[in-house]
C-alpha cells in the first residue's frame, strides 16, 4: 500500500498541517498508522523512537481516546514524554491519527521561562485543524462530545441524589420545583426534563414501594406544572381538559414506572402546548421571521422561504409582516443586508463588487442604489468616511 494511504493523509497536506500547528502552538507532529506506526514526521517526537513497540502502541492509545472522547485528550508515552492526537477518519473508519508530543517539563511546569502549555487550547486546535481540511469526521467526534457531556450531567445528578438522602420527600420536592417551573415558564425543555429526572429519582427512592405518596406528588406536581404553562402563555381551556383527563386516569395506575412514564408525557404535553401557543402569538412568529432573517440574509432567501419557516401562508405572512414591523419583507431585508455591507465596507479591504455578492447583491449597480437609498451616499464614499473617521 502506498504510503500516503497508510494513514489516511498524503505528504503534503501533513507538512502543511504541521506547519500550521507549529506556528500556532509550537508544538511538532506526526502522522501515524491506526497501529501508531509514524508515517510521516516533524521533528523528533519526543523520545517516542527509544522506547519501541511500546511508544507506537501509546500514540494509537491516544488517537482512540480522541475518538472516544470527541476532543484529544492528554496521554503519556513510554519516554517519557506526553502526547495527545485527532483520529485521521473516512466517514467511520479510523485510518490513522495525527499525534501531537511535547515532555512532561513543558506541559506541567513550562522551558526555557515560557509558562506551560495551554493544554485545552492546543487539544482544540489540533482538532480544528483536522477538522477545518476534512481528515477527520467531525460530526463522530460531535457526538462523542455530546455523549461525553450527558454522562457527566448523569454523574452529577447521582452524586447530587447520594448527598441529599438526609432530606425527607416534600423538602427536597420543594427545593427541585421552583427550577423547574422557571424552565417551564421560559420554555427550556432541556432544563425542565433534567429537573424533572432529578425529581423522579429523589421520589421513587425515598418513597419505595408506597404508590400513593408517588401519586400525589406527581398529581400537585402537574396541576402546579399547568398553571406555571398558563402564565407563560398557554390556553387555560386546554390545559383544564388536560388536567381533568389525568385526574382520571392517573387513578388506574399501579407502579412507580407507569407513573414515571406518565408524568414525563405530561411535561412534554405542557412544554408542546406553549410552544404552540407561542408560535401561533403574530408577535412571536414576526420575532422567529426576523431571528430567521437576521440569521440568512446574505444569503438567497425569499418571503416564501421566511413564511414557510414560520408555517404561514406567503400572503399572510406578508399582512402579518407588514403589519407587526411597520415594513415590507423587502426593505427589511435589504436594510439587513446594508447594515451587514456597511460593516464589512468600514472593516475590511474587500473589493466592492465582493461584498455586494456576499451581502445578497447579484449586481454591484443594483447594490449601491440601495446603499444609497438607507446610507444617504455611496458605498465608496461610506468607505472613504469611515477610514477618515469623518
Amino acid at each position: 500500500m502506498p504510503a500516503p494511504l497508510r494513514c489516511g493523509i498524503d505528504e503534503r497536506t501533513f507538512q502543511q498541517i504541521s506547519q500550521d500547528y507549529a506556528e500556532r502552538c509550537s508544538v511538532q507532529l506526526c502522522a501515524v498508522t491506526a497501529d501508531g506506526e509514524i508515517v510521516f514526521q516533524r521533528g523528533r517526537c519526543d523520545r517516542c523512537e527509544e522506547a519501541g513497540d511500546d511508544c507506537a502502541e501509546a500514540r494509537a492509545f491516544a488517537v482512540s481516546e480522541s475518538l472516544r472522547w470527541g476532543e484529544p485528550s492528554v496521554t503519556t508515552c513510554p519516554g517519557g514524554g506526553m502526547l495527545w492526537a485527532v483520529p485521521i477518519m473516512h466517514n467511520s473508519r479510523v485510518l490513522g491519527g495525527l499525534v501531537a508530543a511535547a515532555s512532561e517539563e513543558r506541559v506541567l511546569s513550562g522551558l526555557d521561562g515560557e509558562p506551560p502549555l495551554d493544554i485545552p487550547r492546543v487539544c482544540t486546535e489540533l482538532r480544528e485543524l483536522a477538522e477545518a481540511r476534512n481528515l477527520t469526521n467531525a460530526a463522530a467526534l460531535r457526538l462523542s462530545r455530546q455523549r461525553y457531556a450527558d454522562e457527566q450531567q448523569r454523574a452529577h445528578a447521582i452524586h447530587a441524589f447520594k448527598s441529599d438522602l438526609h432530606y425527607s420527600i416534600r423538602e427536597l420536592y420543594m427545593r427541585e420545583e421552583p427550577a423547574l417551573m422557571a424552565a417551564i415558564r421560559s420554555g427550556d425543555r432541556r432544563a425542565a426534563r433534567e429537573i424533572l429526572n432529578r425529581l423522579l429519582m429523589t421520589v421513587h427512592y425515598h418513597a419505595r414501594d408506597r404508590i400513593e405518596i408517588v401519586r400525589s406528588i406527581f398529581l400537585e406536581l402537574v396541576v402546579t406544572m399547568s398553571r406555571t404553562a398558563v402564565e407563560a402563555g398557554g390556553d387555560p381551556e386546554q390545559f383544564l381538559g388536560m388536567n381533568y383527563e389525568l385526574m382520571t386516569r392517573v387513578a388506574e395506575i399501579t407502579s412507580h414506572e407507569e407513573l414515571t412514564g406518565w408524568l414525563r408525557a405530561m411535561l412534554e404535553a405542557i412544554m408542546e402546548a406553549i410552544e404552540r401557543n407561542r408560535r401561533q402569538d403574530p408577535g412571536f412568529l414576526i420575532f422567529e421571521a426576523l431571528d430567521f432573517m437576521e440569521g440568512h440574509c446574505c444569503e438567497d432567501i425569499s418571503r416564501d422561504d421566511v413564511a414557510e419557516k414560520v408555517h404561514l401562508s406567503p400572503s399572510h405572512f406578508s399582512r402579518l409582516f407588514r403589519r407587526e414591523s411597520g415594513a415590507t419583507f423587502t426593505d427589511v431585508l435589504n436594510r439587513m443586508r446594508i447594515d451587514r455591507a456597511a460593516e464589512m465596507l468600514a472593516r475590511t479591504d474587500k473589493q466592492i463588487a465582493m461584498i455586494a455578492l456576499e451581502c445578497g447583491f447579484r449586481d454591484q449597480s443594483y447594490f449601491t442604489k440601495v446603499f444609497k437609498r438607507y446610507r444617504n451616499t455611496t458605498p465608496l464614499r461610506y468607505r472613504k468616511q469611515t477610514a477618515s473617521g469623518a
